[in-house]
């Protein structure tokens, strides 16, 4: 018995807003020809292997996990793919396919030469239903992954949340440190987070924090410039109203707003009056934005 399916092609970085239209539609050309919906995820875009990449958005676990809502997804590298005659990747993922979903700035083959106007050609020549979905833009920018990035090294994490769709994530195994921030006033977890993943501006966020309950905090990314200066960035967390152990296990954090940019304090002494400020005016946002 022959299973009939309709695919899709991306890498799918963040699983955001624009990538959850063309999903979507996935779901329901599957549905609507009573057939499997298949996605295919490139691990890596092009800017990875050519060195100027800024990093992921979340690590591809947790992209399979999003994607697998909209149906089975099948990861790709990229260099196993990129030399691949257009015609040839076509007759590839056109197998046994009654539809095919893509954005509207979807490339493909050898040197990305196939396009979308070679693409309707070659479906229709298979009588392949082929659905071209339109950009979403956001003040007339389209929405990207890059897009995404920008903002988040910019610190501009209000409207990269509103383009993913959901709050950013920052997670990950809490370890050990130096307990500086437990010197200071304000214990904090240190949290070791994927390399791969895009780094946000350094600074302090107002953030959800998982243990997994839910707790308000702040996080500090960044270098420590007025204790120790780093080489690695670190990921400090202080969640208020919260006195447990929990070295060894996963913590996950949302990032709410920006507070401020990291700063070199002339002592220590100043640096703990700015962290009450911080504090203080985190839990004023709290009242007003997010009390339930």
């Amino acid at each position: 018995m022959i299973f009939l399916r309709v695919v899709t092609v991306g890498v799918f970085d963040g699983v955001h807003i624009g990538h959850v239209e063309i999903l979507s539609r996935l779901k329901r050309l599957a549905e609507e020809f009573n057939s499997t919906s298949e996605i295919y995820t490139i691990v890596f875009p092009m800017e990875y292997y050519k060195g100027h990449f800024d990093g992921l958005l979340i690590p591809l676990e947790d992209r399979i996990t999003l994607l697998e809502v909209y149906g089975e997804v099948f990861p790709l590298e990229l260099n196993e793919i990129k030399d691949i005659d257009a015609s040839k990747f076509f007759e590839i993922i056109s197998k046994d396919t009654k539809g095919i979903v893509v954005g509207k700035d979807f490339r493909f083959g050898k040197n990305a030469k196939g396009d979308i106007s070679l693409l309707e050609k070659l479906c229709k020549k298979k009588n392949i239903k082929l659905e071209v979905v339109n950009d979403l833009t956001e003040n007339g920018k389209r929405v990207s992954s890059t897009l995404i990035r920008k903002l988040i090294k910019e610190g501009n994490i209000k409207l990269a949340n509103k383009l993913l769709g959901r709050a950013y994530p920052v997670y990950g195994k809490v370890y050990k440190d130096k307990q500086l921030g437990r010197k200071l006033g304000f214990p904090t977890a240190n949290i070791r987070r994927h390399k791969e993943l895009v780094i946000p501006k350094f600074g302090v966020y107002l953030s959800k924090v998982y243990t997994p309950k839910l707790y308000f905090g702040l996080v500090n990314i960044g270098l420590r410039p007025t204790v120790e200066k780093t080489k690695n960035v670190k990921y400090e967390v202080y969640i208020f109203d919260f006195n447990e152990n929990i070295y060894g296990k996963e913590i996950r954090v949302e990032l709410l707003e920006f507070l401020r940019a990291e700063e070199k304090f002339k002592n220590i002494n100043d640096l703990i009056n700015r962290m009450k400020e911080d504090e203080k005016l985190a839990k004023k946002i709290l009242e007003e934005k997010y009390a339930s």
